[in-house]
């Protein structure tokens, strides 16, 4: 076997060095050497006369790094090409070249996908070890055959790892889960049992199998479907390693699943003491975080976060929670002290090594997000003076685009409560031009204009008019191009209430259907939305809401206990054979439909989009188009 291995090396050495297409000197390079080589190009380069070189080196596998792409000049002497490589003075166990042309990479010869390999050798002449099995570990390990757009042969491979360990068997526990993953990929008949043999022979002959190498075969298995071999492999993993990655990932599991609060923070304390380094603990700290917050122990909560390294807290849970218990009106000053404490530990944090070239903008719109919530804390607390400096620090009129609505209107209402109205309003004009304003906060503006000296409501209905117009114009035109013009369907539906519903009884009108179901959580999120749209009609009589239930699937009374749950003051038909939701080519919930005066479907929107306030602006720029006759 050794006379054969021998014979192969012998023939790549030699077939290489009297190639026609390259040949290099010395033909048995040593590390430390350079390398000279002169390529005749293939065919398939024979016309291109802008031609480089590409390679990588390579040694043993556990060396993957040394294995990045580099590019060697050519200089063209006549019809050849001529280049140097350097061979370092350690880890490399050869150099594998292609060539291409640099204008037109597609353009490449890879000696028929071998690549054209330069072998180190030792003072003897013979090739060094790792020579042949590093050469698959490239196609196995690397990427350098992505830029070459192709794949491994994998009988090339098989065989590149057999020869290296019939040179070398000692080097095995380096191959082997290499070698017996390519006879996977080589797929020859009778393949599996073989490499099952392999593997449990190969792990038989090790006195106690590594971790590493118990991983490894579980892979292996797992790439055959065997999946109660994966299953035991692992159970060895956790045995031979307690503190190891594998029972790390099975605990932490149990963390996040354990249902019984008390149970949780039992096992989570556990965690931290056997695994104080553990990759798990930043998102077992979130998991900790949001439980502390469900079962509504919020002085836990504090003291569970202020204990947390700054490397390991998520500030955006922590303002998360913050501001929802802000919402709420619940623990405010404890969700003002969390707040503080995200934002300090924020400031601590530093640029980690590998960051995204975008981290420093992205602290700092973790910051003004941050920022924002603080100031809502001490607003629902009626610290109004402070809330409005934190508000004023963060607000950006230069960017209004990127603004919360809601933010812009908690902005000026603080404003409002500190006599700083003057001092807000650029801001709140600005996002009404843009169209990024609540309609309650367009309200608000338009009462406070009219009281101001000089004004009424007449004017102060004309400068929000002003205002909007551009961008209701831009709304306008892009609205014309979603309306359509179909028949609607006459209807006659029984209501909540036991009145009958009739299309007839709305002529001239429009009319505006809402469809949806209770089990429906879009539908259901669209609901306050749907209320202001509803509420900026209400005085309108040729305008009419319906919220038609359909789809529901179940007892009537689970619609009117919904309604009864809820302040909506909507009007419910029941479409509870799907008649009208069909009539009206609803294909999913929550459907709108509007109606026009002339009796005609001319808008029909599915989904909803989770805004608000683009809901409301354009559903009520529909009804006044059609309202005009559009």
């Amino acid at each position: 076997m050794k006379s054969v291995a021998s014979l192969f090396a012998l023939c790549l050495i030699c077939c290489l060095s009297a190639n026609a297409q390259l040949c290099f000197s010395p033909e048995r390079p040593q590390i430390g050497q350079i390398v000279s080589f002169t390529y005749t190009p293939s065919a398939t380069l024979a016309q291109d006369s802008t031609l480089e070189g590409r390679f990588v080196r390579y040694g043993a596998p556990t060396m993957m790094r040394i294995s990045q792409p580099t590019t060697v000049t050519l200089v063209r002497q006549g019809s050849n090409y001529v280049g140097e490589l350097y061979i370092p003075k350690k880890d490399v166990a050869g150099t594998m070249l292609y060539f291409r042309n640099s204008k037109q990479p597609h353009r490449i010869d890879l000696n028929n996908g071998q690549f054209y390999v330069v072998l180190v050798c030792d003072s003897t002449g013979r090739i060094v070890p790792h020579a042949t099995g590093g050469q698959a570990s490239v196609f196995s390990r690397s990427h350098f055959l992505n830029e070459t757009g192709i794949r491994a042969d994998p009988n090339w491979v098989v065989t590149l790892y057999e020869h290296e360990l019939s040179m070398n068997p000692d080097l095995r526990p380096l191959y082997w889960s290499d070698h017996l993953a390519a006879l996977i990929k080589q797929r020859k008949p009778g393949y599996g049992p073989k490499v099952k043999a392999a593997i449990e022979a190969y792990l038989a002959s090790r006195p106690t199998p590594t971790v590493a190498e118990l991983a490894d075969a579980s892979r292996l298995y797992e790439s055959m479907g065997d999946f109660q071999k994966v299953a035991a492999l692992r159970e060895r993993q956790k045995t031979t390693d307690p503190a190891g990655l594998l029972m790390q990932k099975d605990r932490a599991i149990a963390i996040r699943n354990e249902a019984d609060w008390g149970r949780k923070k039992a096992t989570y304390e556990a965690f931290l003491k056997d695994y104080p380094t553990s990759a798990h603990l930043p998102d077992l700290a979130a998991v900790m975080l949001n439980s502390y917050f469900k079962n509504n122990d919020i002085k836990g909560l504090i003291a569970f976060a202020e204990k947390q390294p700054a490397t390991q807290t998520d500030v955006m849970v922590l303002n998360t929670i913050a501001n929802q218990l802000a919402e709420e009106r619940r623990s405010l000053p404890e969700a003002e002290q969390l707040i503080k404490h995200a934002l300090t530990v924020l400031h601590s944090q530093t640029k980690p090594r590998n960051a995204a070239s975008t981290w420093e903008s992205d602290k700092q719109t973790r910051f003004r997000q941050l920022t924002n919530t603080y100031a809502r804390t001490l607003d629902q607390q009626k610290k109004d003076t402070e809330a409005f400096a934190l508000y004023q620090s963060v607000v950006n009129p230069d960017d209004v685009e990127n603004s919360d609505p809601r933010n812009t209107e908690r902005y000026f209402l603080c404003a409002l409560r500190t006599n700083h109205a003057a001092e807000a309003l650029p801001m709140v004009e600005a996002a009404i031009q843009a169209g990024k304003a609540t309609p309650s906060l367009k309200n608000t503006l338009r009462d406070w204009y009219a009281k101001q000296p000089g004004n009424d409501p007449g004017k102060a209905k004309a400068y929000l008019a002003n205002l909007e117009s551009d961008i209701k114009a831009e709304q306008r035109d892009e609205l014309l191009q979603k309306l359509i013009n179909e028949p609607a369907p006459a209807f006659t539906m029984t209501d909540l209430q036991g009145r009958t519903i009739s299309s007839s009884t709305f002529k001239g009108k429009v009319i505006v259907l809402d469809f949806w179901a209770t089990w429906c959580g879009p539908c259901i999120a669209s609901f306050p939305a749907m209320q202001q749209a509803k509420n900026q009609f209400q005085d309108d009589p040729n305008v009419r809401f319906l919220f038609v239930n359909t789809r529901e699937g179940g007892p009537l009374s689970r619609v009117h206990a919904f309604m009864e749950k809820h302040p909506y003051d909507f009007t419910v038909p029941i479409d509870g054979q799907q008649r009208v939701s069909k009539a009206y080519k609803v294909l999913g919930i929550p459907t709108k439909v509007v109606i026009g005066p002339n009796g005609r479907v001319r808008y029909r929107t599915i989904g909803y989009s989770g805004d608000p306030e683009a809901t409301v602006n354009e559903l009520a720029l529909v009804v006044e188009l059609l309202k005009e006759g559009k």
